[in-house]
């Protein structure tokens, strides 16, 4: 896998990025491939809204489709960096009911004070950073997570997020995913993901967040490269630079080697 990683987006989400040295970590209800939010288990239940994604591609060399579809009007940015973005932490999960005791967490992309708060609780799986497969197999596509087996159930969980048709293979698309579960009902009485995990599933209690955010390891922010859109006008360059200059004056900057082959 490549070293580094690249998302396109808009100038105006590049700001928010520099201001707050974060990355959003979006529902995955709101992704463009809607066979990612369904599933072929007989209940109506669906997991997305409790997987939260950030996407990327590891393909380097410049993709006209990807300025298209997630800049608008080819003037956003690309922007570049090490794959290691965030800080990675390593816990003992004790004292968490529902948890097995002394399970040895490591690397993982929130602390344990964060993973368990009062508000929602971020379940720890370690592989929180993968490459989307593509596949034209119906059964993976909309894979049956649930299973019932008497009194005890079965989810499978890292399934989710996991597969795209290869209509998308073009994307070569990395992700972080997260799965965020709440800690209160519809009726705001405290529960426990896990021990209730199952009701919140049939009640489709939503997560009590619509984003989530990581703050960028500093050392990997300064080594940050935007490369602007094909159709960047001077104005919306000296914006980026003002942003640069302001907020990550160690970032590179560079100008599209696409701008004359565009009209």
């Amino acid at each position: 896998m490549n070293d580094y990683i690249y998302h396109y987006t808009s100038i105006e989400t590049l700001a928010l990025i520099l201001k707050n040295k974060s990355i959003r970590f979006n529902s995955l209800k709101n992704v463009d491939d809607i066979n990612e939010t369904e599933f072929s288990d007989e209940n109506d239940i669906n997991f997305s809204s409790h997987v939260f994604i950030s996407c990327w591609t590891n393909k380097e060399i410049e993709n006209l489709a990807f300025w298209n579809m997630y800049t608008p009007n080819m003037k956003g940015v690309r922007i570049k960096l090490p794959k290691d973005i965030f800080e990675k932490y390593s816990f003992i999960t004790t004292n968490i009911e529902g948890m097995q005791n002394n399970t040895f967490i490591n690397g993982f992309l929130i602390s344990k004070e964060e993973c368990f708060n009062e508000n929602y609780w971020i379940i720890p799986f370690t592989d929180d950073f993968y490459s989307i497969k593509y596949t034209d197999d119906h059964s993976l596509l909309k894979p049956s997570i649930y299973k019932k087996f008497g009194d005890q159930f079965n989810v499978k969980l890292g399934e989710i997020g996991k597969y795209k048709s290869k209509i998308w293979e073009f994307q070569s698309e990395v992700r972080f995913r997260l799965f965020i579960f709440p800690c209160k009902d519809l009726k705001g009485n405290t529960i426990n993901p896990l021990i209730d995990f199952e009701r919140i599933m049939h009640d489709n209690i939503p997560p009590p967040i619509e984003n989530y955010f990581i703050n960028i390891k500093n050392e990997i922010f300064q080594k940050m490269e935007i490369t602007l859109g094909p159709k960047c006008s001077l104005s919306e360059e000296i914006i980026v630079e003002s942003l640069i200059q302001k907020y990550n004056p160690n970032a590179l900057i560079f100008k599209n080697k696409l701008s004359d082959l565009i009209k």
